[in-house]
C-alpha cells in the first residue's frame, strides 16, 4: 500500500513538474496570445454556428436565443481571469529579473570598490617600503641588515637554538625543572636581541596592517578572497615575511598585527620562510599560534635513492661522478676576473 501511495505521489510531482515546465515555455514566449484568440474565435463560430435563429420574433424567444450563448459568456470570463493570472505571472517574472540585476550590479560595485582600495593600499605599501630609510641603507636593504644583525647576535650568544640533548628531551616531553629555566633563559635571551635588534618601522607595519585588514574585513560578503590573499602575498618577499613575524613576535603592543596574521593565513607563507626553530617555539609559546614548518619541494623530480644509484653506477662505468653544477654565466665570469688577475701580474 506504501508502494503504491509512494508511486502515485510521485507521478503526481513528474506531472506538475512537467505542467510547470510547459506553462513557463508558453509565458515566456510571445506566440501564445495570437494563437489562444484564434482558437477562441474558431471556437466562438462553432458555438454561434449551432444555435439555431429564433423562428418568432418575440421577446422571450429572443431571451431563450441570447441565454444560449451563456456558454462562451462563461468561456470569456475564464479567459479573462487566466489572462490576469498570466499578467501576474509575467510581472513576477519581470520584478525577479530586476532584482537579479540590481543584486548583480550592487555585488560588481562592491567588487570595484574593494579591488580598487585593495590596489591602492598595495601601492601604498609599496611606496612606504622603498621610502623606509636607516642611514645609507633603503628599502628591503633596510630589513635584510636587521635580519643579518638578529642572526648575528642569536648565534654570537649561542642562543639560536637549544643543544641535542635538550631537544631531545623537549621532543620526548620530559623535561626537567632546570631544562625550563634553560629553555626560559634562551626565550629571554632571544626576545632582547630580536627586540634591540629589529626596530619596528611604524609606518610600513601600520600600512601593512591596514592592507590586511581591508583585505579580510573589507570584503563583501558573498566575495572569495583567495584569489586576492594570494595575488598580496606574492607581493611580500619571504624578507619581509620574517620582518613582520619577528615584530610580531618581539613587540607585545602589535596585537592586531599578529591577529591579522592568523586571520589572512600569513602563517602558511612564513613557514616557508628560513625562520630559527626556537623562534616558532617561542611564538607559539607566547602567542599561541603554532607555526608548523613546511617541507620545500625537490629541485629535481627524482627520488634521493635513485641518485645515488645512479651516481654509483656511472662511477663504476668508470666516470666521474659530479654532484653540484656551476653556471657557465658564473664560470666565464669567474675565468674573466682569473684573466685579469694574471694580466696584473704579468
Amino acid at each position: 500500500m506504501n508502494s503504491k501511495t509512494s508511486l502515485l505521489a510521485a507521478r503526481i510531482r513528474q506531472f506538475g513538474q512537467r505542467l510547470g515546465r510547459v506553462l513557463s515555455r508558453l509565458v515566456e514566449g510571445f506566440w501564445w496570445p495570437p494563437a489562444a484568440l484564434l482558437v477562441v474565435a474558431i471556437y466562438w463560430f462553432s458555438v454561434a454556428s449551432g444555435i439555431p435563429t429564433p423562428v418568432e420574433q418575440t421577446v422571450e424567444k429572443y431571451g431563450v436565443y441570447g441565454d444560449s450563448f451563456g456558454r462562451l459568456t462563461s468561456l470569456f470570463t475564464a479567459l479573462g481571469f487566466g489572462g490576469l493570472i498570466i499578467t501576474l505571472l509575467l510581472q513576477q517574472r519581470q520584478i525577479r529579473k530586476q532584482e537579479e540585476a540590481v543584486k548583480h550590479n550592487r555585488q560588481k560595485e562592491e567588487k570595484g570598490r574593494y579591488e580598487e582600495i585593495l590596489f591602492r593600499l598595495l601601492d601604498i605599501y609599496r611606496q612606504t617600503l622603498s621610502e623606509v630609510r636607516v642611514g645609507e641603507a633603503t628599502g628591503r636593504d633596510v630589513l635584510r641588515k636587521a635580519l643579518d644583525r638578529v642572526d648575528a647576535g642569536v648565534v654570537e650568544e649561542g642562543v639560536n637554538g637549544m643543544s641535542r640533548d635538550l631537544h631531545g628531551r623537549w621532543d620526548s616531553g620530559s623535561l626537567t625543572e632546570n631544562d625550563m629555566q634553560r629553555i626560559d633563559y634562551l626565550h629571554f635571551r632571544n626576545f632582547k636581541i630580536v627586540g634591540a635588534e629589529i626596530h619596528p618601522q611604524a609606518r610600513l607595519v601600520d600600512t601593512f596592517e591596514v592592507l590586511l585588514e581591508h583585505m579580510v574585513r573589507g570584503a563583501p560578503d558573498h566575495f572569495l578572497i583567495t584569489a586576492y590573499k594570494e595575488l598580496v602575498f606574492a607581493q611580500v618577499t619571504f624578507l619581509e615575511c620574517r620582518y613582520f613575524f619577528l615584530v610580531a613576535l618581539s613587540h607585545p603592543s602589535r596585537a592586531r598585527l599578529r591577529d591579522l596574521l592568523a586571520r589572512t593565513g600569513f602563517f602558511d607563507r612564513i613557514s616557508r620562510s628560513q625562520i630559527h626553530r626556537i623562534h616558532r617555539d617561542m611564538y607559539k609559546k607566547y602567542w599561541g599560534q603554532a607555526i608548523e614548518q613546511r617541507e620545500l619541494p625537490a629541485s629535481i623530480p627524482m627520488p634521493p635513492g635513485r641518485i645515488k644509484r645512479a651516481l654509483r653506477a656511472h662511477k663504476a662505468a668508470g666516470g666521474v661522478p659530479k654532484i653540484t653544477y656551476t653556471p657557465l654565466g658564473v664560470r666565464q665570469s669567474q675565468r674573466a676576473v682569473e684573466k685579469d688577475v694574471k694580466d696584473g701580474l704579468q
